[in-house]
C-alpha cells in the first residue's frame, strides 16, 4: 500500500489557502475596505487592550467603533460646514483666479468654462462639487455596504484579531514564529505610525496655519486653514496643492506680498517640515526604520497602488529592511 508523501497537516494548510484565495478573488472590489478596517484596527489596538483591562473585549470593541464612528462624521460635520457657509466665498475666490489669470502664462493650468458658467459660477461650483462627490461615491447603494462592512470588520478586527493571530503563530516553530512576530510588530508599528503621525501632521499644519493667516493680514484665517489642515490628511500632495492654489488665489488678486508669503514661508511652516521632517522623523522612530527609507514606501506607493498604498507602500518597504536584517542575522549568526 503506497503512502501518500503530503501529511493530513499539509492538506489542512493547502485547503484553508484556497478557502482564504477564493475569497479574495471574491471579494476583491472590497480589499481596499479590508485593507483600511484592518491597519485602523491594528493602529487603535494599543487602546483596545487597555480598555480590555477595565471592560469586555466585546464591549471595548464596539465603543472603539462607535468611536471612530463619530469622528469620522464630526470631521465629515466640520468640513461640509465649513463648505456649506463659505461656498459664495470659494466661489468668488475660483472666479477670481479665473479670471485674473485668464491672460498669464498659468490659463492653461486652470479648467475652462463658458461665459454663461462665468456668469452664474455659484450654481457651477454647485454642480461640480455634486458631479465629483457622485464620482466618489459612485453606486450610492455599494458605497453605504462599503461603509457599514469597514465598521462590522473593524470591530471584528479589534474583538477577534489578536486571538487568532496568537492561535496562528503559536502553531509555529520557534525560529519561524521569532521571525513572523517580528515582521507582525514591524507591520503594527508602521501602520500605527502612519494614521496617527497623518492625524497629528493635519493638527499641527492646522494650528500654525492661524497665526500665519492672521499675520499675513487677510480676514479669511479659520477658512484659510482649515482648508489647509483638511488638505494635510490627503497623503504627501494635499497640502502642497492647497498652499500652490492658495498662491495663485493671491496672484489673481494682485497681492505679490501674499504669494511670496505663501510659497517662501507658508510653504516650508505648514507643509515643508512636515513632510520632509516630522512625519518620516516620527514614523522612523516608531519602526526603527530609516525615515528616508519610509519616504521611498510613501512615494511609491500612493501614486501607483492609490490611496490604499499610503498604508501597503511603507509597510512593505518596513518588511523588506526588516526580512533584509532577519536574513543578516541568520547568515552571520545562524544560532540566534
Amino acid at each position: 500500500m503506497e503512502t501518500s508523501l503530503i501529511t493530513d497537516d499539509v492538506k489542512l494548510g493547502l485547503l484553508i489557502a484556497i478557502v482564504f484565495i477564493v475569497a479574495i478573488v471574491a471579494f476583491w472590489p472590497l480589499m481596499t475596505v479590508f485593507i483600511w478596517a484592518g491597519a485602523i484596527a491594528v493602529a487603535l489596538l494599543p487602546i483596545h487592550q487597555r480598555l480590555c483591562r477595565i471592560v469586555k473585549p466585546s464591549v471595548s470593541a464596539t465603543f472603539i467603533t462607535v468611536w471612530v464612528l463619530l469622528l469620522i462624521l464630526l470631521v465629515m460635520s466640520l468640513a461640509a460646514f465649513l463648505l456649506i457657509n463659505n461656498i459664495e466665498h470659494i466661489g468668488d475666490m475660483a472666479l477670481s483666479m479665473i479670471t485674473g489669470l485668464k491672460n498669464t502664462g498659468l490659463s492653461g493650468f486652470l479648467p475652462s468654462f463658458t461665459e454663461a458658467q462665468l456668469s452664474n459660477f455659484d450654481e457651477t461650483l454647485k454642480d461640480l462639487m455634486v458631479k465629483t462627490l457622485l464620482s466618489f461615491t459612485g453606486n450610492v447603494m455599494q458605497t453605504l455596504l462599503s461603509i457599514i462592512i469597514f465598521f462590522l470588520s473593524l470591530s471584528m478586527l479589534l474583538f477577534y484579531g489578536e486571538t487568532i493571530w496568537n492561535t496562528l503563530s503559536n502553531s509555529l516553530s520557534p525560529r519561524l514564529s521569532g521571525a513572523i512576530n517580528r515582521m507582525t510588530e514591524i507591520s503594527e508599528n508602521t501602520i500605527y505610525a502612519l494614521i496617527i503621525v497623518q492625524i497629528s501632521a493635519a493638527m499641527i499644519s492646522f494650528a500654525l496655519a492661524l497665526p500665519f493667516f492672521y499675520f499675513l493680514g487677510y480676514g479669511d484665517i479659520l477658512l484659510f486653514s482649515s482648508l489647509i489642515g483638511f488638505a494635510m490628511l490627503i497623503p504627501l500632495i494635499g497640502a502642497q496643492i492647497m498652499i500652490l492654489i492658495l498662491a495663485l488665489y493671491f496672484f489673481s488678486l494682485g497681492d505679490i506680498r501674499g504669494v511670496i508669503a505663501m510659497l517662501f514661508v507658508g510653504y516650508p511652516l505648514l507643509s515643508g517640515w512636515i513632510d520632509f521632517y516630522y512625519r518620516p522623523v516620527m514614523m522612523g522612530k516608531r519602526v526603527a526604520v530609516h525615515p528616508v527609507i519610509m519616504m521611498i514606501g510613501i512615494f511609491a506607493g500612493v501614486p501607483f497602488m492609490g490611496f490604499v498604498g499610503f498604508i501597503i507602500g511603507p509597510v512593505l518597504i518596513a518588511l523588506v529592511v526588516t526580512g533584509a536584517q532577519l536574513l543578516a542575522q541568520e547568515y552571520c549568526d545562524p544560532d540566534l
